[in-house]
């Protein structure tokens, strides 16, 4: 089986220019049942549906892994299972591995990005479990993430006026709500010349994520010992699967924490890392006040 769309230029292609391919995975239970019945009818196609399965306001919650060009033209799919593991992942990571395969013709210099999607496509308006559910495959060529040359990122932190996640809530899930409510700040932070939000939380101003992706803070701490750290991945941090390769100290790191160290000359480098960003380092810290 090979896809039958033309193979877009490299140049042409990123995260705003996807090509498509559905999984189609009608997930069916009788209503008292609820998901305790749950039965898979699993089949792969890839026609069009009615609707622009890739349009933004509906391919939420989902999930998100990449596939990088290797030796001998293969593809190499990075840390799946991890990636995947709040879904159905067996049944759902061999329909992904046979779908990168049939398109690893696509691929030639750039990295290849996954989202696997999960809606509801029960015609209801209560507030409850869906009894039937869509799952679908989105795919695109993956270049630079950000505009900027040099892949040094602004921070744009206004600590009073934006909270991405709380306590209690759902900021370590991957769930559209917790995007959504994001876009003001950002759009606010690119007013200021920056790339990306740093996201703070409490009255001490922990820091938390910066835009999508988790933060770290190599420096020597309070006790002169030298230190990678990033925050703790609880309820307010969505969960790192490019960090799992690094030792870290997970703790929690405040504003003037951060600005104590700058003026004593104590911090060594400030980076972000995510699925679609990889790793990009911070060059400057912007506040209002």
């Amino acid at each position: 089986m090979k896809n039958p769309m033309n193979i877009p230029s490299p140049l042409a292609v990123n995260l705003s220019t996807p090509f498509l391919r559905c999984l189609v995975w009608f997930l069916t239970c009788p209503q008292h049942h609820f998901w305790g019945g749950l039965r898979q009818d699993l089949s792969y196609s890839s026609t069009s549906y009615s609707f622009c399965s890739r349009l933004s306001r509906i391919h939420f919650p989902r999930s998100r892994l990449k596939a990088y060009p290797g030796d001998h033209k293969r593809l190499r799919l990075f840390r799946p299972m991890l990636n995947i593991k709040h879904m159905y992942k067996e049944k759902l990571l061999e329909c992904i591995r046979r779908l990168v395969e049939i398109d690893q013709d696509w691929v030639s210099n750039a990295d290849l990005y996954i989202r696997p999607t999960f809606i509801s496509t029960e015609p209801s308006l209560g507030v409850k479990k869906p009894a039937h559910a869509l799952l679908y495959v989105i795919m695109c060529l993956l270049g630079p993430y950000f505009d900027n040359k040099t892949g040094v990122l602004a921070l744009w932190a206004d600590p009073p006026k934006y909270t991405r996640a709380w306590k209690g809530g759902t900021g370590d899930c991957k769930m559209g709500g917790n995007y959504g409510c994001s876009l003001s700040a950002q759009y606010e932070a690119v007013d200021y010349g920056c790339q990306q939000v740093l996201w703070l939380h409490g009255e001490d101003h922990q820091i938390t994520e910066a835009g999508t992706m988790n933060i770290f803070l190599h420096w020597i701490n309070e006790h002169g010992d030298e230190e990678l750290a990033t925050p703790p991945q609880d309820d307010i941090i969505l969960p790192g699967v490019t960090r799992q390769k690094f030792e870290v100290t997970e703790r929690y790191l405040t504003m003037s924490q951060l600005f104590s160290a700058l003026k004593q000359q104590r911090v060594k480098e400030m980076f972000g890392s995510g699925t679609a960003c990889m790793i990009r380092p911070t060059g400057r810290i912007i506040r209002e006040r």
